[in-house]
């Protein structure tokens, strides 16, 4: 009887350790490096969150490819229409070193390249991150000739409209200066906005 007993809790012993085993090597544990969080969505799904290769949780690169994306359509309510007729991919502006109390950012800008494209163009993706300074200038003949607009950069796909046969584009701009902007029309006093407007000295119209 005590033999019997023994021989029933070694077996139990020994089903315990190698359902332990099957789990850990189903969900990968053994391999997932420290810093490496695992979250259940559902039942049999998992999602490894952080980055393997610092153990810290990863964030976006700042650093987003300089994409220029021209499509034949036009807008949409939330994306570009049409067919792709111009894709570019432009290298980064060089980096300088700025003068002391400046704050850091690209060097000069770079030479704009003109672009031809193949048909007019109604709609277009321009995107990068806002440190590279990027721009496209808009023209309604090819060339670059007969300047329409200027869009800017931005680190999102955000469609933007018009009717172009060239566009020019450059990186290094740097962001203007608020200061040498001058005082905005609007004057804020009190809670209030009034609008700043000088009489012309005239003749008064006696009746």
């Amino acid at each position: 009887m005590i033999q019997h007993r023994l021989r029933h809790l070694c077996l139990s012993f020994l089903f315990s350790i190698v359902l332990l085993g099957l789990s850990q090597r189903s969900l990968g544990l053994g391999s997932l490096p420290a810093g490496v969080a695992i979250t259940e969505d559902t039942a049999g799904q998992v999602t490894i969150n952080g980055d393997p290769t610092t153990g810290k949780n990863s964030t976006l690169d700042p650093q987003l490819p300089i994409t220029a994306t021209i499509f034949s359509g036009v807008p949409g309510p939330a994306a570009c229409r049409g067919a792709v007729i111009f894709r570019v991919n432009l290298p980064p502006p060089p980096p300088s070193t700025p003068p002391a109390g400046a704050a850091p950012g690209t060097g000069p800008p770079t030479p704009e390249q003109c672009y031809d494209l193949p048909q007019a163009g109604g709609c277009g993706y321009f995107v990068a991150s806002k440190d590279a300074g990027c721009e496209a200038r808009l023209f309604a003949e090819p060339g670059c000739r007969v300047y329409l607009n200027t869009a800017v950069f931005v680190p999102e796909p955000r469609a933007v409209g018009g009717a172009w046969r060239s566009v020019g584009l450059r990186c290094g701009v740097p962001a203007p200066d608020p200061r040498r902007l001058g005082p905005p029309p609007l004057v804020m006093d009190g809670g209030d906005v009034s609008l700043s407007v000088r009489k012309r000295p005239g003749r008064r119209r006696r009746g």
